[in-house]
């Protein structure tokens, strides 16, 4: 039998970074065997459930290149098969009718105690002993199905061969295994991935989003995009929590990872998020990007705190072609290009203090300014020639003498090559500043 795979979120809210793992993994196992990678939806969570959640999920696997190759299915549209299923195991003995006062009346299962066994596809043999464990619940008050139940039956009926899903459902196998057994199916292959850990390593929780936020860790899709992280980049990176293509390798396309995936190379232990290594990856991929697709992925987050309408296209293009090396996100353009989009420099004070109010800052301003200009092009040769003259005739070092026009001109101590800084503001704009700045000294 060919290998048919599922990802199966619930609808409740946005689509977490680790259930983007988890449908990774199964499309790349899809992927690689030549078998089927399906999308069902759990939504018997009618008082969770939510259409903008189920927009998200269909939108997040899209970013992130996930395409499934049949479904999406509903459980919400199965409700008749689900009652079918359990008036079959009530006819069995297997399921009978119990009333709680604050629940309702529900279907449970009669589970059978003692050990239970099964191979799992990541740790081997696993083992869970049942002594006084309580009967679970099939179809609730409402008439609709539990997790345990559904999930289970959908997986017979949907041809699953293998079932690929974290850590937190292990203690789930052994009581769907017995629901197959019940019916006298054959059930899936079952593997259970190692969860993923934050720095401080606990679980990954979207409760913690605003202490992650500060990290630049981003819990969600949503918060992918937000922060400025590239699809490519978070598929590469969360294939490596929990797998290993083996060789050092880190840096893969989507077409490279299915070819190198297998079950097999799944590790058993958590994987800890590490934001440092996140970014620098990120940054890999910014710099890998073509500039044109850069800059329109960089639109957004200039145009919600600058008047783009304002700026010549080719000015915006080469503000983002300048900044290319530096970004690890792409919401760090904002304040990187500032200088260029900013009518009026916005002063770091010590920069300021640094290198315009120590000795010999202002006049070595005034000197630049005089060498500046008579120039209408400020090419990389004539500048850095200018540079270097007011170095030596001071007897000081190059950052000596161009530090104090960067902060004169930006605001900061950083920014692109002086040439370039230089170029992108335009001879009126580079005196106007250093006369304001010579001004405020």
């Amino acid at each position: 039998m060919s290998v048919r795979v599922r990802f199966a979120p619930s609808p409740t809210g946005d689509l977490h970074i680790g259930g983007v793992r988890t449908a990774l993994y199964n499309y790349l196992h899809a992927r690689h065997t030549g078998g089927v990678f399906v999308l069902r939806i759990e939504d018997t969570d009618q008082a969770r459930n939510s259409e903008e959640s189920l927009k998200t999920i269909k939108e997040g696997l899209a970013w992130c290149g996930l395409g499934w190759d049949d479904g999406p299915y509903y459980q919400s549209k199965r409700l008749d098969r689900y009652k079918e299923l359990a008036k079959q195991l009530e006819e069995k003995g297997r399921a009978y009718w119990k009333t709680d006062p604050e629940k309702g009346t529900a279907l449970h299962f009669k589970l059978e105690q003692g050990q239970q066994k099964f191979t799992d596809l990541v740790h081997g043999t696993v083992s869970f002993m049942y002594t006084g464990e309580p009967d679970f619940v099939l179809l609730r008050s409402s008439g609709f199905p539990t997790f345990m139940f559904a999930n289970a039956v959908d997986d017979h009926d949907m041809n699953i061969t293998q079932v690929l899903r974290g850590d937190d459902h292990l203690s789930n196998t052994p009581k769907q295994l017995q629901l197959f057994q019940a019916f006298g199916w054959t059930p899936p292959d079952y593997g259970h991935m190692p969860l993923i850990f934050d720095p401080n390593g606990a679980k990954l929780s979207k409760r913690e989003i605003e202490m992650y936020r500060s990290i630049g860790l981003p819990v969600t899709v949503s918060e992918c995009q937000r922060l400025g992280y590239l699809p490519e980049a978070i598929v590469n990176f969360l294939a490596l929590l929990g797998w290993s293509p083996g060789n050092n390798l880190e840096l893969m396309t989507l077409e490279e990872m299915v070819k190198l995936f297998t079950v097999e190379r799944i590790g058993s232990t958590p994987a800890r998020f590490l934001v440092d290594k996140l970014q620098w990856m990120n940054g890999q991929y910014i710099r890998k990007c073509p500039l044109d697709r850069l800059v329109e992925l960089c639109r957004p987050y200039l145009a919600g705190k600058y008047d783009l309408g304002k700026v010549e296209a080719e000015t915006l293009k080469e503000a983002v072609r300048q900044q290319q090396e530096r970004l690890k996100r792409l919401d760090e353009i904002v304040p990187l290009t500032k200088f260029v989009f900013l009518p009026a420099v916005e002063y770091d004070e010590k920069a300021v203090a640094k290198w315009l109010k120590a000795d010999g800052g202002k006049a070595i301003l005034e000197e630049l300014r005089a060498g500046l200009a008579p120039r209408e092009r400020f090419e990389k040769e004539p500048v850095e020639n200018l540079l270097k003259a007011v170095a030596e005739k001071r007897g000081v070092k190059l950052g000596k003498v161009a530090q104090p026009l960067r902060v004169a001109l930006t605001g900061s101590d950083q920014s692109p090559p002086m040439h370039e800084t230089l170029a992108i503001l335009g001879k009126e704009r580079v005196i106007s500043r250093i006369d304001s700045t010579l001004k405020m000294l």
